[in-house]
């Protein structure tokens, strides 16, 4: 069986961001173990998708070293 790949996406670890990244993957049907609120990486548990939290100057470097798909 082939493993699934897994779209990393990086946000800000709080803020403004953040809020607006979760109640967007929300409203998408998308759920993340523990809330995703207390950890570096949550996994999502209905689709194949993982969300680093981050600071934001961070983010661009991470996308750049491929870490993170997207941000």
């Amino acid at each position: 069986m082939a493993q699934q790949e897994i779209l990393t996406l990086a946000t800000q670890k709080s803020g403004r961001l953040n809020t607006h990244t979760q109640k967007l993957l929300q409203e998408a049907g998308i759920y993340f173990e523990n809330g995703g609120v207390t950890k570096l990486k949550s996994p999502a548990t209905n689709f194949p998708l993982q969300i680093l939290y981050l600071r934001d100057d961070d983010i661009p470097s991470t996308i750049d070293d491929g870490i993170a798909d997207a941000g």
